[in-house]
This record gives structure tokens, sequence and C-alpha cells, in this order.
């Protein structure tokens, strides 16, 4: 299991939250995403490395962003 913490820019509030965890979690072998909006941070379980550049794919059309 491969975990990885990420920070995001443009959380602001609890549908933040559920978006990014449902873009992220949808990548392929994600199992896990869990999002605190006060720190920006995001951590991921997975079964393989996410690049930023997959993240930043699926939130293309987001306000939120990697660091």
């Amino acid at each position: 299991m491969n975990k990885q913490t990420i920070t995001l820019t443009g959380l602001t509030c609890p549908a933040c939250k559920k978006i990014t965890e449902k873009r992220i979690g949808g990548l392929d072998g994600v199992t896990n995403v869990e999002t605190t909006i006060e720190t920006g941070l995001v951590a991921i379980e997975a079964n393989r490395e996410i690049s930023a550049q997959e993240i930043n794919n699926v939130l293309k059309d987001t306000p939120y962003k990697t660091i």
C-alpha cells in the first residue's frame, strides 16, 4: 500500500472536501482519500504512486490545484 500526502489550494468548504475526495478517489488504484479543509492536506492511500499531474487532471475544471 502506497501512502502519500499532497497539499491543495482552493479548499474552503465541505463541498470542496466531497468533490476532491470523489474525484481523487476515482483514480485507478486509489483505495482511500481523506481531505482536511483547514490545512489543504489530502492523504491518499493507493496501490501505486499517484502523480500530481493525474490529480491536476481530475481537478482541472475546479479551483483546486496541487502545490
